[in-house]
């Protein structure tokens, strides 16, 4: 933590440090591949500490307890990434953090995910696990012990956790557990004790409670006759004072935020009129209030802070980030703060739970962002520190919003990013299809575009046909069902900006990560003349193998609807039409993803190969999908940088 109670103006007006193009620095990659130097930060109950996540080395973590008044830093805990992580913490209690671990481990040779949590002072002191525990007598995978629902800011020394009931034996016939399911717990974090609060129940997936640190909602998943997840659910809940649980007829594409002030309805994010909006539900009667809704995207999220979590606003993005605020005082508020940090997007992370002390994040397309502390009683407004300092004083790119006419006349909304310094006319352009592939870009800043931008290419970012964000009939089938139109979005994009005079189409490339790594390889099937290199990072490259490699999930089932079926499932494939690929490939892939099986890289890289092919494969070994490693990362760009320069000449 540097810069204590330093006023936003006063940080506002020191000088930028004197501008070098980074395009001519030899750490460029550096620079942007090192992971953020603070993330995940979060305030302490009283409003006196923050937490937050900083870099132990190339992959490892420490986790640092800040005072804010002093500067003074106490070792949480620390993490060295090996098959195992620190991934979160947060506060409990004002002097006592809660964290989650996640690793993956094999499973008959398949690798799975799992994840364990402990607390833990904020000093390091008085580490307890908390959540399931297996033993010899369990007869259950215990893959993901718990999580917290409830920090109980009322009670002292205790949180809730909805965590898996194993069933267990003392012979090989008597069970001491016959029940299964997931049920709640009343944790003592200081001593690990727990008690149950409530008794397992099959097939549930979450529990949610009121205010007052009731059970009060539970949504259970609808399993087919083999246990996989069918994608809807049914939901349940209690009146304040009764134990039975009483049906609740809501839609399958609802999100549940939780309760109201008064406990009697819940806020949910449902569709309305073809877009999600923010509603709410009175329990017992069932009716309907449509809280917020916007007339041409859906509503991204509920903002909450304080003790009980109040609702005091809605997320959304259009063109640019934006929150509507129910609550007047905050408002104003950030229509001020607004005037103090000009050209940021503001967003209110948390709260003390008196609601005096608001931990943000400012940031923008060409700044990474700074979180400060606000004092509303002594309107003091106090930096803690930059997300990526190694980015402090350099001249990044900006994102503009754009409209690209698709073949068929729809208006494509995407983002450009030109060089800093540079006009748009005849660049060389990275086309950069985002991953999910319900997903969507938004403005803001972005390590891996900014990258490309800072070494001298434009960067077009399409929010094609299979996006979330703009309502039902954009999402369509999805970007696997839909690819056709997903694909031709994103290759309309490019020749738009060749024909707007914005793109070299001799220097044309596309790059994407996840799905993106997928629609960068199959854009190349569709049209092969029109990019002259592709870049593929932890992409799916076959289809019915990716639909084969989650079937013995309880995931299975869905990942199946998503995906499809049938002979289209091997035209939609880059693996199955390597031979069409003309453009020279390189690709990434970390070895232990559990997003996208290795072996999809592995088999494109050797279809390509097989065909005579130009392409370079680079496999991080035990990494996840994120390549969350800076060393990997700097690597990565600096092979992106080598590649796009010998073939985009």
């Amino acid at each position: 933590m540097k810069n204590q109670l330093c006023a936003a103006y006063a940080f506002l007006l020191s000088a930028l440090l004197p501008f070098h193009a980074i395009a001519e620095m030899s750490d460029a990659a550096r620079l942007f591949g090192a992971r953020e130097s603070m993330e995940s930060v979060s305030l302490s109950p009283l409003g006196d500490y923050v937490v937050y996540k900083t870099p132990a080395s190339s992959r490892g973590t420490h986790f640092i307890a800040a005072h804010i008044a002093t500067g003074k830093q106490n070792l949480v805990t620390t993490s060295s990434f090996e098959r195992a992580r620190v991934s979160d913490c947060e506060w409990a209690k004002n002097d006592r953090l809660t964290c989650l671990v996640e690793g993956e481990q094999r499973l008959a040779g398949t690798p799975i995910g799992f994840s364990r949590m402990f607390a833990v002072g904020r000093d390091g002191s008085n580490l307890r696990i908390i959540g399931t525990r297996s033993n010899e007598r369990t007869l259950e995978i215990n893959q993901f012990s718990g999580g917290i629902i409830d920090m109980l800011p009322d009670d002292k020394e205790n949180v809730l956790m909805q965590v898996p009931i194993l069933e267990e034996q003392s012979t090989g016939t008597r069970l001491i557990a016959p029940e299964s399911g997931i049920g709640v717990k009343r944790f003592n974090i200081y001593k690990g004790t727990s008690a149950i609060e409530e008794r397992a129940g099959e097939n549930v997936s979450r529990y949610i409670t009121d205010g007052d640190g009731r059970v009060r909602y539970r949504i259970v998943r609808v399993v087919d006759r083999n246990q996989n997840y069918t994608g809807k659910s049914n939901h349940w809940y209690r009146s304040r004072d009764d134990k039975k649980w009483k049906p609740i007829s809501l839609s399958d594409e609802a999100y549940v935020y939780g309760f109201d002030d008064s406990g009697d309805s819940i806020y949910v994010t449902e569709p309305v009129d073809g877009r999600d909006a923010l509603v709410k539900i009175t329990l017992e009667s069932g009716a309907k209030q449509t809280v917020f809704a916007h007339d041409r995207v859906d509503v991204a999220g509920l903002a909450q802070i304080g003790k009980r979590k109040r609702p005091v606003g809605v997320y959304y993005f259009d063109e640019y980030q934006h929150i509507e605020y129910f609550d007047p005082t905050l408002k104003a508020l950030t229509k001020s703060l607004s005037k103090v940090l000009p050209g940021k997007t503001i967003t209110l992370l948390n709260t003390s739970w008196d609601e005096n002390r608001i931990l943000l994040l400012a940031n923008a397309d060409d700044d990474p962002g700074k979180y400060y502390v606000f004092d509303r009683t002594s309107r003091e407004l106090m930096l803690i520190s930059g997300a990526r300092d190694q980015l402090e004083g350099k001249t990044l790119a900006k994102s503009k919003p754009v409209n690209i006419p698709a073949a068929d006349g729809t208006r494509i909304p995407g983002y450009l990013m030109l060089p800093p310094g540079m006009e748009g006319k005849r660049l060389p352009l990275v086309v950069m299809p985002h991953g999910g592939p319900s997903s969507r870009d938004t403005w803001g800043f972005d390590w891996l575009p900014q990258y490309l931008a800072a070494i001298g290419y434009a960067v077009l970012q399409p929010n094609y046909r299979g996006s979330w964000g703009y309502g039902d009939e954009w999402l369509g089938e999805n970007g696997f069902q839909g690819w056709r139109q997903a694909i031709g979005d994103i290759n309309d994009s490019a020749r738009w900006a060749v024909a707007s005079g914005i793109a070299d189409p001799g220097r044309l490339a596309i790059v994407g990560w996840s799905y993106g790594g997928y629609a960068a390889l199959q854009s190349n099937v569709v049209d092969p003349a029109l990019y002259k290199a592709a870049v593929a990072i932890a992409p799916v490259t076959d289809f019915a193998q990716h639909v084969n490699d989650k079937r013995n999930f309880v995931t299975g089932r869905l990942v199946r609807n998503l995906v499809g079926s049938g002979p289209e499932l091997n035209t939609a494939s880059p693996a199955k039409n390597a031979a069409a690929i003309r453009a020279p490939v390189l690709m990434f892939h970390g070895s232990i993803d559990l997003n996208t099986n290795v072996n999809q890289s592995r088999s494109m890289a050797r279809e390509l190969r097989k065909e005579g092919k130009s392409v370079d494969y680079v496999e991080y070994d035990g990494l996840q999908h994120g390549l969350i490693d800076s060393d990997a990362r700097i690597d990565m760009l600096t092979r992106i940088r080598a590649f796009l320069q010998d073939n985009l000449r």
